[in-house]
């Protein structure tokens, strides 16, 4: 007999695994006495190897003020560093540093060595389809999460389009 892998049943399980994902990235941050919001930036710094405060801003769905307190808090804490930018004088460049990249390693090996040994029991055949499909919905998560993101943004400058300032024209 074969397990029920309805379209409904793979979304419950992409939604398990984000789930656990989430809570694995919230107890790492404890551990590593960060604010989820902290190892959000750091893992958007180790996936990229490096970005501008505007790009991890974006990413994080942060202002520009948020990313410059979040980014100070991480350097003091020696957990990234800023360089100037190669390009753009007016910018600066974050990178995780290399002690905090092994830390968070070290807290997601058990999970990696386990993950390797379930892909390993298949196939290549098994293989393709499998990254096949894990590409497409990739892709699809990440373009409706830049969608979403996007109309968050838009709904929230027009909460505030138009509000009066008290006492700026008195």
């Amino acid at each position: 007999m074969t397990a029920d892998y309805s379209p409904e049943r793979l979304r419950d399980l992409f939604h398990r695994k984000a789930l656990a994902s989430e809570r694995h990235r919230s107890a790492m941050a404890r551990i590593l006495g960060l604010s989820d919001t902290e190892a959000a930036a750091l893992a958007y710094l180790a996936r990229s190897g490096h970005l501008t405060p505007g790009q991890l801003g974006e990413a994080l769905g942060m202002t520009s003020g948020g990313v410059t307190a979040l980014t100070q808090r991480l350097v003091a804490d020696g957990h990234i560093t800023k360089e100037p930018h190669p390009t753009d004088r007016r910018s600066m460049v974050l990178s995780a540093t290399p002690e905090i990249i092994q830390a968070a390693e070290e807290c997601f090996q058990p999970l990696v060595a386990d993950m390797d040994r379930v892909a390993n029991r298949l196939n290549d055949e098994e293989m393709e389809i499998i990254g096949r499909f894990l590409e497409d919905v990739v892709t699809i998560s990440e373009r409706h999460a830049e969608q979403l993101a996007a109309s968050a943004q838009e709904a929230q400058q027009a909460k505030f389009a138009g509000m009066p300032v008290p006492g700026l024209w008195a």
